[in-house]
């Protein structure tokens, strides 16, 4: 099974976000627009938004991507409008630690970053071995700790560019499946569900092997 195929049968557990309407009208609203203006991040770090996002969920000939859809410019303003300040300053750290990996990786800044590199960074994070990741992710446990208690407290650059990824990819996945577009072309789609029909295939209920839309 090819990724696209598997992005279209999982469930809500691929995300974190709950589709409350306030959230669900940001999404909404966001477009692909040929520059990406960001309302929370800086120029730069919505250039690398936007390449991981494309590379989590890239267009096909059959389908839009996340950049497509908009995904991109949904997170933005989620974390803009919606995460309390104390996970906005995560997600703050967490850029600076990416910007610092980068520049020691490849010796430029992440707007000057092209897709390989940017997939070279979610390969070496996001396929990372499960001990690898539980080590990044206990270690960013400890960091939030320390830092309800002193907010100069710098994470482990990877443990925090790993956590950054993470949160890009749930999000990014959440939105792609909620959005418009993909809710009713892509995924299997009632707008008046609840018809009782016992004893059919999945081909004749309609909806392949689908997750269903919200």
């Amino acid at each position: 099974m090819d990724r696209r195929q598997a992005l279209k049968n999982i469930g809500m557990g691929a995300g974190f976000l709950v589709a409350t309407p306030t959230i669900m009208s940001l999404l909404q609203s966001c477009e692909n627009e040929p520059e990406f203006n960001t309302v929370f991040i800086a120029k730069n770090e919505g250039h690398a938004l936007r390449h991981i996002v494309d590379l989590i969920i890239p267009s096909d000939d059959t389908m839009p991507g996340a950049v497509d859809v908009g995904v991109h410019s949904f997170i933005d303003s989620f974390w803009n409008s919606v995460i309390p300040e104390e996970q906005q300053e995560h997600v703050r750290i967490g850029f600076r630690k990416l910007s610092e990996k980068f520049r020691s990786t490849f010796d430029k800044e992440l707007e000057k970053g092209d897709a390989e590199e940017y997939d070279q960074l979610l390969q070496e994070y996001l396929l990372a071995d499960k001990g690898t990741q539980e080590g990044f992710q206990e270690e960013m446990g400890n960091f939030y700790i320390a830092f309800a208690q002193d907010p100069t407290v710098e994470p482990d650059v990877d443990a925090s560019v790993y956590s950054l990824l993470s949160n890009i990819r749930g999000s990014a996945i959440w939105a792609w499946k909620n959005s418009e577009e993909i809710g009713e072309n892509v995924l299997w789609y009632d707008p008046v569900p609840g018809q009782q029909r016992g004893c059919i295939t999945s081909g004749e209920a309609g909806f392949e092997g689908k997750a269903m839309s919200l």
